[in-house]
């Protein structure tokens, strides 16, 4: 399991910070830091260490083919893993409520980029890439208040686990493309939200960090998996965040975007837990058989093996202590 190839991984990153006044949605700033750190990840080594011109950046699109020409353009030439990350405000169209993502100096609704062409350029015939990653980092409902993508403090409707059912329904219904992993900020029914003041959005901001910062006591890679549980745990530490959800087909829940910068491999086992050589006690160590008589005696440093030798080195040795005396 290893990261993407970069030669065969692209990348594209679409972000909207200016206001919608048209649908009443004010600036989100925090947006254009988002696009720029996440272009640096991809590209500095820290996630895919992707070249310059497989990461296409499409800040501040006004118009629907300015990033689905791109989005095109990347499926017909990624063949290893293809990314689509998308911030700004998202909401929902038209009595069946499609998703639509919103574009610089918007007025009407269905001026706006439908999520279900974005899909279908990711889906078109000849795409080759084995593996689709879509990261939305947007509400659903399209109303920003006070510096928010949304309101903090929507009320959840009904009960909880029908509503998760829907919202897993609903999910990947929308990401109906094969081999697909998409990751999202927040709920159908909740609205992500863009702190005022802080540097990113809340969902981004968080996963910049993890996938800067790695997981502690994770495997050696980053899956969608593993990304998104660290994520939402960082989130719930904050109060009135929404969860992110996250929906797959085939194998995207396993798909790798990531080395887990955070990951230490295991100690040997001949080491001690500090890290230092184990000492093993004298009495442990076999002493090797030299095929010598046992010791009787040893003085200053001599050994004596023999008990005739011993006996005279005694007799001697009184004798020397007796002419002492006189």
């Amino acid at each position: 399991m290893t990261v993407p190839d970069p030669a065969g991984s692209r990348a594209i990153l679409i972000g909207v910070h200016s206001a919608a006044d048209g649908l009443g949605m004010g600036a989100l700033p925090a947006v254009e830091q988002n696009l720029a750190a996440m272009r640096r990840l991809l590209t500095d080594g820290t996630v895919w260490d992707l070249p310059d011109e497989h990461c296409f950046s499409v800040p501040e699109p006004a118009y629907p083919h300015e990033v689905l020409d791109e989005v095109q353009r990347a499926a017909a030439e990624a063949t290893d893993t293809l990314l689509l990350y998308y911030s700004g405000h998202g909401l929902l169209v038209g009595e069946s409520q499609d998703l639509h993502l919103a574009l610089r100096g918007v007025h009407w609704e269905d001026d706006c980029l439908s999520y279900a062409k974005v899909r279908t350029r990711l889906r078109q015939s000849g795409s080759r890439a084995r593996r689709t990653v879509v990261i939305l980092d947007c509400c659903y409902s399209g109303k920003a208040l006070n510096g928010e993508m949304g309101a903090a403090a929507e009320e959840h409707q009904g009960d909880p686990l029908a509503e998760q059912q829907e919202l897993a329904a609903l999910v990947a219904g929308k990401a109906d493309i094969d081999g697909v992993c998409v990751l999202t900020a927040s709920a159908a029914t909740r609205k992500a939200l863009s702190p005022v003041g802080e540097h990113y959005s809340a969902f981004t901001g968080e996963l910049i960090h993890v996938l800067s910062h790695g997981v502690e006591g994770g495997s050696e890679y980053l899956d969608m998996t593993a990304i998104y549980d660290a994520v939402s745990a960082r989130l719930a530490l904050r109060p009135g965040m929404p969860v992110p959800q996250f929906g797959t087909r085939g194998h995207g829940a396993g798909i790798v975007i990531a080395p887990n910068r955070a990951h230490r491999p295991p100690e040997p086992p001949d080491r001690a837990v500090n890290g230092s050589a184990e000492v093993r006690p004298a009495h442990a160590v076999p002493i090797p058989d030299r095929g010598l008589a046992p010791v009787l005696a040893t003085y200053k440093g001599v050994e004596i093996r023999d008990r005739q030798v011993l006996l005279q080195f005694l007799t001697q040795l009184t004798a020397d202590e007796r002419d002492a005396d006189v």
